[in-house]
C-alpha cells in the first residue's frame, strides 16, 4: 500500500481531485437530490444492501411517490453517484457518494467537546509516547469496533529533554537518549578513544546544555555544522563530545512505531468478507508498517485536522473497498503522530469522525503531560 511509482504526483494528488469532485458535485444537487441521496446513503450503511425507490418513498418527509423517488435515482446515477447491481434490484451508492457524504458530515460536525480530564490523565499514565500512542490505538477501536491504529511522531521532530553516556568497556559507549515526550532510544557507540566516566559525565552535560530542547532534526543540523566548524573554535573536550554523539544524531533511522488493534471487527463487515484480498492487504501492511506511513506522510504534506481515504486514494487497487479516517495530533515537544480508523468504505462516518476527532485531541493533551 506504499505510493505507487506510476503517480509521481503522489497519493495526495489523487486524493485531492477525488476530493474536488465531490465537492464540485455536491454545487449540483438540489435540495431533494440531496435529501434522497443522504436518505439512501443513511439506509446502504445501515443494511450494507441495496436500496430501492419503495424503501426511501415509505415515510419519506416530503410524501414523495415511489415513481418520482425513482426518477430521483436515476438522476444520481446519471450524475455517477449511485450504481444498481443487478437491474431488478435497489441502487448502491459510489465511492464519489460515500465521499460527498464523508465531506458534508465534516462540514457539519463541530470541535470535540470539553474533554475528559480523566481520560487524558489516564492517558498519560504510561509515561511514553509510545505507551500512549499504544493505547490510543485499542481505545479508537474498541469505540468504533473497527481498526483502531496510531503512529507516534517522525524522530526527526521529537524534542530532547537529555542525554546520557554510560561507558560499557572495550570502547563501546551506552546513549540513553529521553526526549521531551518522555521516548527513550538507546544505542551503542563506537569510542574514538577510551573515556572514564567523569569525562563522559561532562560530555553529557556539554551536550544537555547544548541540545536540550531542540527537535533531532535540528540536533542534526547544528552537529553538521559545528562538527565543520575550525577546531580552534571549539574546545577539545566539546570536540570530543560532538565526535562521539554525531554518529547516533546524523545517521539514526527515521523509523515510526505503528500500533494497531481491532483488525477482527473487520471480518465482522459482510463486503469485506467476500473480498477477503483487500483485508489480507491491509494486514500485511500493517505488519510491513513502513508502507502504510508512507501512505500516511504522502496525505498529510499539509497540515490538515482530518482526512477521509477511500477507493481511488488507495494508491492498491487491492484496498479500493476500504476506508480511512485519520487525524493529526501533538504539539511542539512531541512532534505530530497521527491516530485513526480503517474500516469498510461505507463506515458510519457520522459516528467514526467525532471519534477520530476526540481521539486526536486526547492524545495531544496527553502527549502534553508526558
Amino acid at each position: 500500500m506504499g505510493p505507487d511509482p506510476e503517480k509521481p504526483a503522489g497519493a495526495q494528488d489523487g486524493a485531492d481531485r477525488a476530493r474536488g469532485k465531490a465537492l464540485n458535485m455536491a454545487m449540483t444537487l438540489s435540495p431533494r437530490e440531496e435529501a434522497i441521496l443522504l436518505g439512501l446513503l443513511t439506509r446502504y450503511i445501515q443494511t450494507k444492501e441495496p436500496v430501492s425507490s419503495l424503501m426511501l418513498a415509505d415515510g419519506n418527509p416530503e410524501g414523495l411517490s415511489s415513481a418520482t423517488v425513482r426518477h430521483i435515482l436515476v438522476q444520481l446515477e446519471e450524475k455517477g453517484l449511485l450504481t444498481q447491481p443487478h437491474h431488478t434490484s435497489g441502487r448502491v451508492p459510489t465511492d464519489l457518494a460515500l465521499r460527498h457524504l464523508a465531506l458534508c458530515i465534516l462540514d457539519q460536525s463541530q470541535s470535540p467537546d470539553e474533554p475528559d480530564w480523566k481520560e487524558v490523565e489516564r492517558l498519560a499514565s504510561s509515561g511514553s509516547l509510545n505507551g500512549l500512542v499504544q493505547e490510543m490505538s485499542g481505545v479508537l477501536a474498541r469505540t468504533v469496533h473497527s481498526l483502531g491504529f496510531a503512529v507516534t511522531p517522525p524522530v526527526g521532530e521529537i524534542r530532547l529533554r537529555s542525554t546520557e553516556l554510560v561507558p560499557l568497556g572495550e570502547g563501546r559507549v551506552l546513549c540513553v537518549v529521553v526526549s521531551q515526550a518522555g521516548q527513550v532510544h538507546q544505542a551503542v557507540l563506537r569510542s574514538p578513544e577510551p573515556y572514564t566516566a567523569e569525562q563522559l559525565r561532562w560530555f553529557s552535560g556539554y551536550l544537555n546544555d547544548s541540545f536540550s530542547g531542540c527537535s533531532f532534526l535540528e540536533i542534526r543540523r547544528r552537529l553538521k555544522r559545528q562538527m565543520e566548524a575550525e577546531r580552534s573554535e571549539l574546545d577539545s573536550k566539546m570536540i570530543s563530545a560532538l565526535r562521539l554523539v554525531a554518529p547516533y544524531f546524523l545517521e539514526h533511522s527515521e523509523a515510526r512505531e505503528l500500533f494497531f488493534d481491532g483488525a477482527r471487527w473487520l471480518l465482522d463487515d459482510p463486503q469485506l468478507r467476500e473480498n477477503l484480498d483487500s483485508v489480507k492487504r491491509l494486514l500485511e501492511s500493517l505488519e510491513l508498517k513502513a508502507q502504510l506511513i508512507d501512505l500516511l506522510d504522502d496525505l498529510f504534506r499539509g497540515r490538515e485536522p482530518l482526512r477521509v481515504v477511500l477507493g481511488e486514494d488507495w494508491p492498491d487497487p487491492a484496498s479500493h473497498d476500504l476506508a480511512m479516517v485519520v487525524a493529526p495530533f501533538g504539539g511542539e515537544a512531541s512532534g505530530q503522530g497521527l491516530v485513526g480508523i480503517i474500516g469498510p468504505k461505507a463506515l458510519r462516518y457520522e459516528t467514526v469522525i467525532p471519534n477520530v476527532r476526540r481521539a486526536a485531541l486526547l492524545a495531544t493533551l496527553a502527549s502534553a503531560r508526558l
